[in-house]
């Protein structure tokens, strides 16, 4: 069987982003399960950075190519496209394809396509991702703002291509309710939620990290992810001052690269917020985090705090957890889904000062905690992923024979 699976997300550097280890965790562990099927991936053009895998050796690849040049691809041109061009797979003779990423259009007419839905975060949260107008009524802003605006009606309504496909694969059964809820005409039973596993991190540095020991961490609390109003840091950082009433000598280190971006709205807004505190100084954004640095983090830290109001999945819980860092999280969304009963969930929208301030006072219960965090991990991993999204590319392929 011809197994096809659309790589143009991980193209150019994209690789190590979201979606991009989500495709390169799922295609290096099918390499080493897989070795009698045959694996193509689509690239936009045959100058496209090509992704970096690590594959067995018998496993059985071979890459092909779009149209590759177009009048999409010239600066001055492509503003007058909405969506970029699809890409036919019909040519290639795949028995099924995967799409990792519908922003990356497809035209199939006789290829079945298995799609993957995250989540539906943008379109649920309308109102603070969709905010296209940056200032000024320039004939260029208004220009800007109006093709913006078709470009998030004309995404909305790509959403509904999903009940064209032949399978959908889900991350989390609370994404496969949104999906169902907001594409009415899609089968529930056409959608299969499949989980993901957090990346092993390597082991703990014996050592403190060269940058980290100059940042002076004691008795911190840990956070890493994105600035978006939607993770919640707005909120959970104007609530320390309450932390440090009970807890004075709390630190809280906040790291992401999209953090301290210089140009990012949202964090310019988190970054005043932080400011404005009274021990500003005790709240420490380091930015971008090497994966030794993350797992000393992980392993010092005394509770990973997620304050995020809304997650597709939510996978730097699983990776804390498998860290051996006990998580303090909003019981909402996907996330009570991952965490089960291996952290501390608060209701969702209270305030999480109670919770962190038990789990660093009770020592009894954080050993509890990371004892059950490592158990909750082990559930989730990516050779399970990885059969159970085989078996259904096959179960897709054959149906579309029979």
């Amino acid at each position: 069987m011809r197994i096809g699976i659309d790589l143009r997300s991980l193209e150019d550097g994209a690789q190590h982003r979201g979606i991009g280890r989500y495709a390169t965790e799922l295609i290096e562990t099918l390499s080493g399960l897989d070795h009698d099927n045959e694996y193509v991936f689509l690239l936009s053009k045959p100058s496209a950075v090509k992704p970096k895998l690590t594959l067995n050796k018998k496993f059985t690849c071979s890459y092909v190519y779009g149209s590759g040049w177009s009048l999409r691809s010239v600066k001055y041109v492509r503003i007058m496209f909405l969506l970029p061009k699809p890409l036919a797979v019909d040519r290639f003779g795949l028995d099924v394809v995967l799409q990792i990423d519908t922003s990356q259009r497809i035209k199939a007419r006789r290829t079945p396509v298995v799609s993957v839905i995250y989540d539906l975060i943008p379109f649920i949260y309308k109102d603070l991702y969709q905010h296209v107008h940056r200032g000024g009524y320039t004939p260029g802003h208004l220009i800007g703002y109006s093709r913006m605006k078709l470009r998030w009606k004309a995404l909305e309504r790509q959403i509904q291509d999903y009940k064209n496909h032949a399978r959908v694969i889900s991350i989390s059964e609370h994404s496969k309710r949104d999906l169902v809820k907001w594409v009415p005409r899609l089968k529930s039973e056409n959608v299969v939620a499949i989980p993901l596993a957090a990346g092993q991190l390597p082991a703990v540095p014996t050592k403190i990290p060269e940058r980290l020991n100059k940042l002076g961490l004691k008795n911190f609390l840990f956070y890493v992810g994105g600035a978006d109003p939607r993770k919640g840091l707005a909120e959970f950082v104007g609530a320390l001052e309450e932390l440090w009433s009970k807890d004075p000598e709390t630190q809280v280190v906040i790291a992401g690269k999209d953090i301290v971006a210089p140009d990012l709205q949202d964090a310019i807004k988190l970054r005043k917020v932080i400011n404005n505190l009274s021990r500003a100084d005790q709240v420490i954004t380091p930015g971008y985090m090497s994966d030794g640095e993350l797992a000393w983090l992980y392993a010092h830290a005394r509770a990973f705090v997620f304050p995020s109001r809304y997650e597709g999945f939510g996978l730097p819980i699983l990776e804390a957890m498998q860290a051996g860092c006990p998580v303090v999280t909003y019981d909402n969304s996907s996330i009570s889904e991952v965490a089960g009963e291996a952290a501390l969930l608060v209701p969702d929208g209270e305030s999480m000062v109670p919770a962190l301030h038990k789990v660093m006072s009770d020592e009894s219960l954080r050993q509890d905690l990371i004892k059950k965090g490592k158990a909750r991990a082990k559930q989730f991993n990516w050779e399970k992923t990885a059969k159970e999204t085989l078996t259904v590319l096959m179960q897709s392929a054959k149906d579309k024979r029979s």
